[in-house]
């Protein structure tokens, strides 16, 4: 027999009993539907894990310490390759480069020094400030982002962080109106915006007003760092421009306790002591990411041979800086962070990342999968029966016509084939269906989920993007596995029957009378 006479003979029995067989695909469009869908949602719990750690940071960078040394966040691991202390110098972030998967490496440094940053000729202050310094020829490879401008190139350039401008006071308003807040994100379009007394109120993005905005712009404005050092009071202050002076503080220098009214921060050395000043001019605005630094908020961010020369300047009785606290390891891809952060902690380094963090949440979603699955999965054994209990009664039913066929010289083998075809086309139908139905619920749970049908949110539903929350994420390899299992499901359901039915004696088959 050939193989479209098997074709056909599977399709007429099919369709001879119509509502047998709708009712079995059916099963298994429920049992197929409900296993994607409740994996889907196990999916979607592990992606909104991922955007939450996104959010955090990223996920790619690695932080490096000098072994026993570590103060950071996430997950730490003191143990190495070797007994003896190594320098994190300038070779070892070279060695980092060196190894495969790494995209880019830097030191990091930070000013430890009190500082005062004034702006507009001493009436914009702030008395904190975190300066942190990276090599700048490595900003685009760690994943830095700008908001606006562009990386410095010249000594007196610098970054500021995104809502640097809101950590200045004007100490020419009245207490109570002096400082501006920074607007938080509600998430829906609108902003808090809040005043002096705590109260807060949501405004639409686009009617945020002065209020809601900082003193000036930083991109054109020239800021004024003064370094306070513990010998500042005898050595007496000085003065240097390692920028472009420009504006109305070009000609100004700033005392170290001028912070106030009777300071005078934008004349000459006060009573309370004096500091070493930097005019800074500043090309470009960070984007927020605390994994590589506050200073990427509410600091400064520099060439780290600009930030040596600087203290250099400032504290003459500190030592050449030759060796680091810390640094800053970018890898190419998510997957490779475990195997990079391995190799470093085998040179001798303490390490740091969201690595490990990141696992257990994927452990947890994991297994909030397989439970889900399981419940699906009932679903789809319910429909085995069902195809097992068609098939058998499609072989009682035929029992006549099966001996016939062994009569006329039909092989065995294709009487199997035969009836394990229509087992699996149930199936296969059944799968392909239950995915289809799967896909537009998946896209209904996550509407809801997201407040509403618009163009928009139709778009991220299904492909997702930045910072969009998914309830239900179905992957295709999803889809090509609910079919795969489905048809299986059938084959196997199938296979009992079918064996009873190659196994009748033709001539006990031919005198059966059903």
């Amino acid at each position: 027999m050939r193989f479209t006479d098997i074709l056909h003979l599977c399709s007429q029995n099919l369709f001879r009993r119509k509502s047998r067989t709708i009712l079995t695909v059916l099963g298994v469009i429920v049992g197929c539907c409900s296993i994607v869908t409740m994996v889907s949602i196990g999916s979607g719990i592990n992606e909104m894990n991922e955007q939450s750690l996104k959010q955090m940071g990223d996920l790619t960078i690695i932080n490096v310490y000098k072994q026993g040394n570590y103060d950071g966040f996430g997950t730490s691991d003191t143990t190495g390759g070797q007994v003896a202390e190594t320098k994190l110098d300038d070779k070892a972030i070279e060695s980092f480069k060196q190894i495969p998967g790494v995209e880019g490496a830097t030191a990091q440094m930070s000013l430890s020094y009190t500082v005062t940053m004034t702006a507009e000729n001493g009436r914009y202050i702030a008395t904190y400030g975190d300066i942190q310094a990276i090599d700048m020829s490595q900003l685009e490879n760690m994943g830095y982002k700008l908001t606006s401008g562009t990386a410095p190139t010249k000594s007196g350039e610098v970054l500021a962080g995104q809502y640097l401008a809101y950590q200045f006071y004007d100490r020419f308003r009245p207490e109570g109106s002096n400082m501006r807040y920074q607007p938080q994100d509600a998430g829906d379009g609108t902003y808090w915006v809040c005043d002096a007394t705590g109260n807060c109120s949501q405004v639409p993005a686009d009617q945020l007003g002065d209020e809601a905005k900082p003193f000036f712009d930083p991109m054109n404005t020239e800021i004024t760092l003064t370094i306070q050092t513990s010998d500042d009071s005898s050595n007496g202050g000085t003065t240097m421009d390692m920028g472009y002076g420009y504006g109305s503080g070009a000609s100004g220098s700033i005392s170290a306790g001028g912070t106030g009214d009777s300071g005078g921060a934008g004349g000459s050395s006060g009573a309370n002591g004096s500091g070493n000043t930097f005019k800074l001019r500043t090309t470009g605005i960070l984007k927020e990411d605390y994994n590589k630094g506050s200073a990427t908020s509410s600091g400064m961010l520099m060439d780290i041979a600009q930030l040596k020369e600087m203290i250099a300047k400032t504290d003459k009785s500190a030592a050449k800086t030759t060796t680091y606290e810390q640094a800053l390891v970018k890898v190419s891809d998510i997957s490779q962070v475990s195997e990079v952060e391995q190799q470093i902690k085998d040179m001798g380094f303490s390490t740091s990342s969201y690595e490990e963090i990141r696992k257990q949440m994927e452990e947890q979603s994991r297994g909030i999968q397989m439970a889900l699955g399981g419940i699906g999965a009932v679903s789809l054994l319910v429909a085995a029966i069902g195809i097992t209990n068609t098939m058998v009664m499609s072989v009682t039913e035929r029992t006549r016509e099966i001996g016939i066929m062994k009569a006329l010289g039909c092989y065995v083998r294709d009487i199997r084939i035969m009836f394990l075809g229509e087992a699996g086309f149930i199936g296969l139908l059944g799968g392909v269906i239950g995915c289809v139905l799967s896909a537009v619920i998946s896209i209904g749970i996550n509407l809801v989920y997201m407040g509403g049908i618009s163009g928009e949110n139709i778009w991220h539903a299904i492909v997702g993007g930045e910072n969009v929350m998914r309830l239900s994420v179905i992957p295709w390899w999803l889809f090509v596995f609910a079919i795969l299992f489905s048809t299986a499901i059938g084959l196997v359901s199938g296979f009992q029957p079918a064996n009873k039915a190659v196994k009748i004696p033709a001539l006990d088959a031919i005198k059966n009378q059903q």
